[in-house]
């Protein structure tokens, strides 16, 4: 199968809001690829199999599945197999929709790259299905508050699911770590400590681990890892710059600790990547 990278000049519309949706017939299956940016795809009819790195997951009508950049899936063993995709740029999830961060098992989701984040109801999926049909509509357009406000919808649909096993917790500090994420994000490069977080959080450092670990569901160092991680894959694909000049970007001047990490997180090499989905 032919292996690719999506990107967002093929999604979104220059001059609008990163925010998109199209209904995607999946009756073949879609073979594996990535994307620089984030997906959330509802299924809307059949069955399959969902694949990602940590295994094969099987999915139906109602399945909801949360991709972040970088990160390589595909689906197979289709039967009549359709998702409704909703496109967002994460950078999203640091301002316009930063509220999923008062949803910790959402934002584990969201934010921490939990892929396979449970099964809609079928009211719930029929109402969904309607707002990523407006999306869809309405992509592209100047109606950025409309998009925002249907796809706060969306998310708070998933809200239901995320968090049938567990209540939102009220943190304090739910809005400092969205604080801290974009701070890290703005310099991927920096030599981020976790005294530089607890200054930014106006916290102690075993609030500030705390607060990741509830809201994110994962370490402060572990989250800003990922981070750059799925920056060094977007750079993979989208650009011809040498791998040791892409770590130095995101903060791995080690090429040597730079592969490892990028190994830990997706699994191959970054040459291994490049070469795989660069077209």
């Amino acid at each position: 199968m032919h292996q690719r990278s999506i990107r967002r000049s093929e999604v979104f519309r220059r001059g609008s809001i990163p925010i998109a949706a199209k209904d995607v017939p999946a009756l073949s299956g879609i073979p594996e690829h990535t994307h620089d940016y984030l997906e959330i795809a509802v299924v809307s009819h059949g069955e399959g199999t969902h694949v990602t790195g940590d295994g094969r997951h099987p999915i139906r009508r109602g399945s909801v599945i949360l991709i972040r950049p970088g990160t390589a899936h595909s689906y197979q063993e289709p039967r009549e197999l359709s998702t409704f995709n909703l496109y967002l740029a994460p950078e999203l999830l640091h301002r316009e929709l930063a509220w999923v961060v008062e949803h910790p098992p959402l934002a584990r989701a969201l934010l921490g790259g939990q892929p396979n984040a449970g099964v809609l109801d079928r009211e719930s999926c029929d109402r969904v299905i309607n707002w990523l049909e407006q999306i869809e509509q309405f992509a592209g357009t100047s109606h950025r508050a409309a998009l925002v406000g249907l796809t706060s919808c969306v998310l708070d649909a998933f809200t239901q699911i995320a968090e049938k096993t567990e209540s939102s917790a009220d943190s304090t500090i739910a809005h400092s770590v969205i604080t801290m994420m974009s701070l890290m994000m703005k310099d991927l490069s920096y030599a981020w400590s976790i005294a530089d977080l607890t200054r930014a959080a106006n916290a102690s450092a075993s609030v500030v681990h705390r607060a990741f670990t509830a809201h994110v569901g994962t370490s402060p160092m572990s989250w800003l890892s990922r981070a750059r991680a799925e920056r060094f894959a977007t750079e993979l694909v989208l650009t011809g710059d040498p791998i040791a000049s892409i770590g130095r970007l995101v903060g791995w001047d080690d090429p040597n600790y730079a592969s490892r990490r990028f190994r830990a997180e997706f699994g191959m090499t970054p040459t291994e990547y490049r070469r795989r989905f660069t077209h």
